[in-house]
């Protein structure tokens, strides 16, 4: 008979009885009282543990946040928590580089529009959720590899707020066509290796397979540097296609794809997700908790698209603004945002030879609105 592990949850006494093997093997995800169980069972290992990385135990009684490692480990509890003391291992020792992640980071916005990284609408088969990157649209002079891992963990936490994204995984197309020797120079394998760590080993998340197309020499010389980094797992989920598209079809159905890839979906359009992004950071009620990567900011701004302007006779006319207005840095706050704004409403009616109260009145004030014209996103 299999040994019994007694837990105490709490202060209330309640016990739990689990057997080892439940531990070690995990529960079935497809049954809710198994489900319930295994939460159970790691809110039990979190609030007994001594570890150094779990000293804030403020997830305890977050469930969905939980269930996002139970189903990164298939429902494995021992696993799962392991994987969250990784996570705040990980955390703390890059704090610089995984602070203040925020879609209003003008760095992150920047890459987010180049399509690092870019969403497609549909899902594969399986029910996956795919990841592409176009790595010839890589501007390494405006936003480093840094920016890229910090656009695609913004991209993954969000997308981990759906529990089929939880269950089913991810996959990543990669296309390499017209990615140039001197970017591959910026792929600073110190910054790679950190990335190999943290999706592999650290955050709540499963890349069901990562799809290579276009791929130069130079390229798969990088990947042989890495590999070593790799799990035999990860290793053998990197399928190398080159130019060959077909291979990616029969891995990837068609009409899922953008036609850049040979799908037969429209053209892909990196402003939709980047959109998307947006307007969820903006529907927020209250601030993310500490234990969460992304950073809520809330600001209210004058509608960009309506400036007074002096007109014929008394008064002024609403027109079109010529230009988009500024947008404030992302370390400012949501007081200090709407300051910010408020100055920049102000200078913008000076430059055009008018002055009026309602440009300093807050009531004139909207949620923040996203549109997108010929010449792109303005916010």
């Amino acid at each position: 008979m299999s040994d019994i592990c007694d837990f105490e949850w709490s202060n209330n006494r309640y016990r739990h009885n689990l057997t080892i093997s439940e531990l070690k093997l995990g529960f079935n995800r497809n049954e809710p009282t198994d489900r319930s169980r295994a939460l159970i069972a790691l809110k039990e290992l979190i609030g007994a543990s001594r570890d150094y990385a779990l000293k804030d135990k403020s997830c305890f009684q977050d469930d969905e946040f939980l269930f996002r490692f139970l189903y990164a480990r298939k429902f494995n509890v021992n696993e799962a928590f392991q994987l969250i003391i990784n996570y705040h291992a990980y955390r703390q020792r890059n704090a610089a580089i995984l602070q203040r992640l925020s879609v209003l980071d003008e760095t992150i916005q920047i890459a987010l529009r180049d399509g690092f990284p870019g969403v497609l609408p549909n899902r594969d088969r399986r029910g996956r959720k795919v990841l592409v990157f176009f790595t010839a649209n890589w501007d390494y002079a405006s936003y480093s590899l840094v920016t890229v891992y910090r656009a695609m963990l913004l991209t993954v936490e969000k997308l981990l707020e759906d529990k089929q994204n939880q269950a089913n995984g991810f996959i990543a197309i990669v296309d390499w066509t017209n990615f140039t020797f001197r970017q591959s120079s910026n792929l600073n394998p110190k910054v790679l290796k950190l990335m190999i760590e943290g999706l592999q080993d650290c955050f709540p998340v499963r890349f069901k397979a990562i799809h290579f197309i276009g791929q130069p020499w130079y390229v798969e010389a990088a990947l042989a540097v890495i590999r070593p980094f790799l799990k035999e797992k990860t290793r053998d989920r990197i399928k190398l296609h080159g130019s060959n598209l077909s291979t990616l079809h029969d891995c990837v159905a068609r009409d899922i794809l953008p036609t850049e890839l040979g799908g037969e979906g429209p053209t892909f359009n990196p402003l939709n997700w980047y959109h998307e992004l947006l307007e969820s950071s903006q529907t927020v009620t209250k601030p993310a908790p500490s234990y969460c990567l992304s950073q809520t900011q809330i600001y209210t701004k004058t509608p960009a698209q309506f400036v007074p302007v002096v007109g014929k006779g008394k008064g002024a006319d609403l027109s079109p603004a010529p230009s988009r207005s500024p947008s404030p840095p992302s370390s400012l706050s949501a007081s200090n945002g709407a300051e910010f704004l408020k100055a920049a409403t102000k200078a913008a009616a000076v430059k055009i030879g008018v002055l009026t109260a309602k440009a300093n009145d807050p009531a004139t004030n909207t949620l923040l609105g996203v549109t997108a014209g010929a010449g792109g996103c303005e916010l």
